[in-house]
């Protein structure tokens, strides 16, 4: 396996501290396309940290969901990235190095020890997620670890670790030396790189960790990793921007990802972006032509059909103003001037599934009813005179 420097340093070839260089695994397509890292557990052991760290930090860099499976030895991140921007991130987060117990930095070079960012999402996650006793290949506790925890040592993972382990002969003999070396006094003052311990730094530290803390209770849900669902922003979208113009709010739903869901667009559609203009009662028909091309995006059958007035439903529950039989009537005749709902469907709405007829179409469409029946007949009485007309028109 490729090996690079941790930390980038590749002008220094005998660089003791090397990593596994990162793979990536494109896996799926359209809205289920995922990235694998199958070396992850490779790398996360090299970095003395654990997996879904790294992992965590993907997801908050590229505002995307991931997934972690430690059993399964798999870690993904949702949608498609390329390995070289994997491992710029991770020369970032490597650059960060947070220890998760003592929310520090440490260089495994030089010994620098220096607070991180606590700001940034990954530190409320690791707080959150303290890491795990180090485990073997085959999942159990590794026998040394036992042996540390039996005897009441830290565990080698620790920052204070044996001078004896796995070093060469220069390295042992330079620690051995400094074991020897008298204690620092402790009204010295600090180097540059020391954390301040003052009691005004520590409180300071404390009132900005209850802050992060306070604020990942509210936008990051740990069972959806800090993401929103796609349908949930969409709705909050639409709600600061419905006098948006049609392509801006078609360009929302693809980068969503949401296209494919006709019920559920169509109703968020209906609900943010009419009501104020029908509650006005003028020019509705003119209000509905404006949006006609968006909505004809997603009405392309019977089904959608029965579906935009299902979402129209749950419009008029919502807004008992427009209860009326002759508001009720100009939105069915918008509908129907622009081409979105043909005339048999609107028979098909305002008979109900009862219809023999239509009987079919209703029962492949009962999801999109949203009102009580009681009230979707009153609406469907006060469409009546709407339907009458078509059919002395015609």
């Amino acid at each position: 396996m490729d090996t690079l420097n941790i930390g980038g340093n590749e002008g220094d070839r005998f660089y003791r501290y090397k990593m596994p260089k990162l793979i990536s695994k494109i896996e799926g397509k359209g809205n289920g396309i995922k990235t694998v890292v199958p070396n992850m557990t490779d790398i996360a052991r090299s970095l003395s940290r654990p997996p879904t760290y790294p992992t965590k930090f993907f997801g908050c860099e590229l505002g995307a969901q991931v997934n972690c499976d430690e059993k399964k030895d798999r870690y993904i991140v949702n949608g498609a990235h390329e390995a070289a921007r994997l491992q710029e991130l991770l020369d970032i987060i490597i650059g960060k190095n947070a220890n998760t117990q003592k929310v520090i930095r440490d260089c495994k070079a030089c010994g620098r020890r220096t607070e991180v960012d606590m700001r940034h999402k990954l530190v409320t996650y690791i707080l959150k997620h303290p890491p795990s006793t180090p485990k073997g290949k085959d999942g159990k506790k590794d026998r040394k670890n036992k042996k540390n925890e039996k005897n009441g040592n830290e565990s080698p993972t620790s920052p204070t670790r044996d001078s004896a382990e796995s070093d060469d002969e220069i390295t042992k003999r330079i620690v051995a030396e400094a074991a020897e070396l008298p204690i620092a006094d402790k009204n010295a003052k600090d180097d540059d790189w020391a954390v301040d311990t003052s009691p005004e730094a520590v409180a300071k530290r404390i009132k900005d960790l209850e802050r992060d803390v306070r604020t990942s209770l509210i936008v990051d849900d740990d069972d959806s990793e800090g993401e929103q669902e796609p349908h949930e922003s969409f709705d909050e979208w639409l709600e600061d921007n419905n006098d948006a113009r049609n392509n801006d709010v078609y360009k929302k739903i693809k980068e969503l990802g949401i296209s494919k869901d006709t019920d559920i667009v169509l109703k968020h559609l209906v609900l943010h972006l009419f009501p104020e203009n029908f509650q006005k009662n003028d020019n509705i028909e003119k209000q509905i032509q404006k949006r006609a091309k968006l909505f004809k995006k997603f009405v392309l059958n019977p089904d959608d059909q029965l579906a935009l007035l299902g979402a129209t439903e749950k419009l008029l529950n919502e807004h008992k103003g427009l209860m009326e039989s002759k508001t009720v009537c100009k939105i069915l005749m918008g509908y129907y001037q622009s081409d979105l709902v043909e005339e048999e469907v609107i028979q098909a709405w305002i008979e109900g599934s009862n219809s023999s007829k239509y009987k079919r179409l209703f029962k492949r469409n009962a999801s999109v009813t949203y009102a009580d029946e009681a009230i979707n007949q009153d609406i469907r009485n006060k469409a009546k005179p709407f339907s009458n007309s078509i059919v002395s028109i015609e």
